[in-house]
C-alpha cells in the first residue's frame, strides 16, 4: 500500500521552488531520440549503399545503431559540460559512426543528417501524461519552477519551447551552461545561482543516480518518478543518515499528492 511520510508531505506543501528534470521526466525523450536516430541512420545507410563497392559486405541499420549507441555512451558520460552546441555533439556522433564503417560524408550531407535528426526529434516530442496539469497546479499554489537538466543548452531551450513548457518555468539550468554534471555538483550551483535554500526546494526526476541521489546530497527533498514502481517511499543512505525519497509512478499521481497536501 502506498504511504507517504508526513514530513515529506509538509516539504511539498512548504516548498517555494520545484526543480524538474526534463528528459524522461516531463517528456518522452527516449522515444523521440530513438525515432530521430533511426531516421538519421537510414540516411547514413543510403550514403553507404551509394558509395560501396560491389565486393563490400552489406551493412545493416542494426550494425549502425550498435556503433551509435557505443559512441553515445562514451560521449554523454561527461554530461555535456564542455559547452558545445547540440549540432556539434550530434555531428561528432554521426561522423564517428561513419568513420567506423569507412563511409565518406560531405559537409552538405552532414548538414542533411543534422536537419533530419532535428526534424524527427521535434516531430516526435511528447509530454508525459499529467505534465501540464501538474505544472499549472504548482503555479496556482505560487510555486516557482526550474528545469535542472543535463544536455546542450540550445537543444533543451528548443525542446522546452516546442513542448509548450515555457509559461510554467522561471529558470532553465543545464549542465552545458554551468559546466558541471548533476553528479558533480550541479544542484548546489543551481541553488546558489537561483538564490534559494535547499530546504525550500523539491526535486522531481526519473533517474535515481543522476537526479535523486545528487539532489539529496545537496539537501533537497526528492520525488522519484519511477513509472514501473508502485509508489511509496525509498531511503537514501547519506553520511550515516537515511533520507526519505517519495516515489510516484506518474506525474498524475504527483499532482494528486500536491493537491492533497494543500488542504
Amino acid at each position: 500500500m502506498e504511504a507517504h511520510n508526513n514530513t515529506t508531505i509538509e516539504r511539498l506543501k512548504n516548498a517555494t521552488w520545484y526543480f524538474f528534470d526534463l528528459d524522461d521526466t516531463l517528456h518522452e525523450f527516449r522515444k523521440a531520440s530513438s525515432a530521430a536516430v533511426d531516421a538519421t541512420l537510414h540516411l547514413i545507410l543510403e550514403y553507404h549503399a551509394h558509395h560501396k563497392l560491389s565486393s563490400c559486405k552489406p551493412l545493416t541499420v542494426a550494425e549502425l545503431r550498435a556503433e551509435y549507441l557505443k559512441i553515445l555512451k562514451t560521449g554523454t558520460s561527461a554530461a555535456f559540460v564542455d559547452g558545445k552546441s547540440s549540432h556539434e555533439y550530434r555531428a561528432e556522433r554521426f561522423q564517428g559512426v561513419m568513420n567506423a564503417f569507412g563511409i565518406d560524408c560531405t559537409e552538405q550531407q552532414m548538414q542533411v543528417l543534422l536537419d533530419t535528426y532535428e526534424t524527427a526529434i521535434m516531430q516526435n516530442l511528447q509530454l508525459k501524461e499529467g505534465a501540464i496539469p501538474l505544472l499549472q497546479t504548482l503555479k496556482q499554489q505560487g510555486k516557482s519552477i526550474a528545469i535542472i537538466t543535463e544536455g546542450p543548452q540550445d537543444s533543451q531551450e528548443r525542446t522546452v519551447a516546442a513542448l509548450g513548457l515555457e509559461p510554467y518555468f522561471d529558470r532553465l539550468v543545464t549542465t552545458n551552461k554551468l559546466g558541471v554534471a548533476k553528479i558533480d555538483g550541479l544542484f548546489g550551483k543551481a541553488l546558489e545561482m537561483i538564490g534559494v535554500k535547499s530546504e525550500e526546494v523539491v526535486m522531481v526526476g526519473d533517474s535515481w543516480d543522476r537526479d535523486v541521489v545528487p539532489a539529496v546530497e545537496a539537501g533537497i527533498t526528492c520525488v522519484w518518478l519511477a513509472e514501473k514502481d508502485e509508489g511509496g517511499e525509498r531511503m537514501v543512505a547519506l553520511g550515516g543518515e537515511e533520507k526519505r525519497v517519495m516515489v510516484v509512478d506518474s506525474l498524475v499521481r504527483l499532482q494528486s499528492i500536491v493537491l492533497e497536501s494543500s488542504y
